[in-house]
């Protein structure tokens, strides 16, 4: 199936693919293939791996189950074609095969914090992908420097480096969970696959006084058939 990314439709995506992958062994492997950009991409000239070339959001599809679902980059040095199957496995430790330990922390904020408006257009879903770039390859909180950097100005560095302040030193809940994909592409001709991270809203815990409600209601309700009976 195919989606028309509104905001509503992606958090509808988004919890799908993450029911999908929850329940999916933690053996199995999922097969994909490349189906769109998510929101458009932009060209983006960064180092430190040194790449110039799309970013953005883009839309994977499961051949097995045609489900649909957004991802984003979290491995320069891979690549993903059109019309070409990738094995994925779903992992919690990523990656093995690449950049390895990740960010988690940096990476749980940045979705917390910028997620909810990464696909409004080409410009931000562009610049969600840099700054997930700079909070896999470097340390810092801005793309101007460091290990990883973004050689060219513009709307999409300028936006990178918000969504990242945003991030930095984020302290609210986690609205957001992610799920990795990990690419067992091996073969030479194709180049490895690219590592892929996609979430789903968290859920909602629901407060204690909402908790006594409940069991006030279902006591309720017992009382009630007792005297029907």
């Amino acid at each position: 199936m195919t989606y028309t990314l509104t905001s509503k439709s992606l958090k509808a995506v988004a919890a799908a693919a993450l029911l999908t992958l929850a329940t999916a062994p933690a053996s199995s492997a999922a097969s994909l293939k490349f189906e769109s950009w998510a929101s458009g991409y932009e060209t983006v000239d960064v180092t430190a791996p040194s790449y110039n070339g799309a970013a953005g959001g883009f839309v994977m599809n499961d051949v097995d189950t045609s489900d649909s679902f957004v991802v984003f980059c979290l491995d320069i040095l891979g690549v993903i074609y059109s019309n070409v199957t990738y094995d994925y496995t779903t992992t919690a430790a990523p990656f093995s095969n690449s950049q390895s330990p990740l960010n988690m922390t940096g990476l749980q904020n940045l979705f917390d914090t910028g997620y909810s408006n990464a696909l409004a257009s080409s410009t931000t879903s562009a610049a969600f992908q840099v700054a997930l770039w700079n909070t896999v390859y470097d340390t810092d909180w801005d793309v101007n420097g460091g290990t990883f950097s973004q050689d060219d100005d513009g709307a999409v560095k300028d936006m990178a480096n918000e969504f990242l302040a945003a991030a930095n030193g984020y302290t609210g809940p986690s609205t957001w969970t992610l799920s990795f994909l990990e690419g067992e592409n091996t073969d030479p001709n194709i180049r490895r696959s690219q590592n892929l991270v996609t979430a789903a809203p968290s859920p909602v815990p629901l407060p204690a006084t909402g908790l006594m409600l409940v069991a006030a209601i279902g006591g309720l309700a017992m009382t009630r058939r007792r005297k029907t009976a």
